[in-house]
């Protein structure tokens, strides 16, 4: 029995030691995934309505804490972006509609996430600078990764916008759908 204890605990201990960083196109930009134990997911974002937009951005989710969405998106016009989770994981169409609608599994209007009243795939903007790149740190209440669930961002997609989210209902008013990623669990962390 002690052995078996031991075991666990060495073996907890080199999870923690094995600790993984990523660095998104060389920059600054990480996330240490210190605890172990946490889910991880990615959405490499695919350029739509012909936009030159691209990134890789990186979800991680401890314990049962929020959602940390964090990477950089290029190719996009210099200012704010719509930037949402929308409802299907499919990035299929050329204009971004098979994503379908915000993601709000529990219905509402559309609005700031800062407000009481929004969809959970309602995430506000990202600003692009003068070079139309976005460094994203956007921290996700009320979500998991987990593989199944009401509120799993699993198998849906980010959709980032032509324009500014103004928060009006129903959809923000951003304009056409210029990047799409599906959120998808990393391999080595799918349990």
């Amino acid at each position: 029995m002690k052995r078996i204890a031991l075991a666990a605990l060495l073996g907890a201990a080199g999870q923690a030691a094995a600790a993984e960083h990523f660095h998104p196109d060389h920059d600054a930009l990480s996330i240490d995934h210190h605890h172990g134990g946490g889910s991880h997911a990615t959405a490499e974002l695919v350029a739509l309505s012909g936009s030159p937009v691209n990134g890789t951005l990186h979800l991680v989710q401890h314990d049962n804490s929020n959602v940390l969405i964090k990477g950089s998106v290029a190719g996009l016009t210099p200012g704010k972006h719509g930037f949402h989770v929308h409802v299907n994981g499919n990035c299929d169409s050329p204009d971004g509609m098979s994503a379908g609608g915000h993601f709000a599994p529990t219905g509402g209007l559309h609005g700031s996430p800062s407000s009481q009243v929004h969809h959970l795939g309602d995430l506000g903007n990202i600003e692009a600078d003068r070079d139309g790149v976005a460094h994203v740190s956007v921290d996700v209440p009320g979500v998991s990764l987990a593989l199944i669930g009401l509120n799993s961002l699993v198998n849906r997609a980010i959709v980032i916008h032509a324009k500014e989210d103004d928060f009006s209902d129903p959809a923000g008013n951003s304009g056409a759908r210029v990047a799409c990623g599906v959120i998808e669990q990393d391999n080595d962390m799918r349990m």
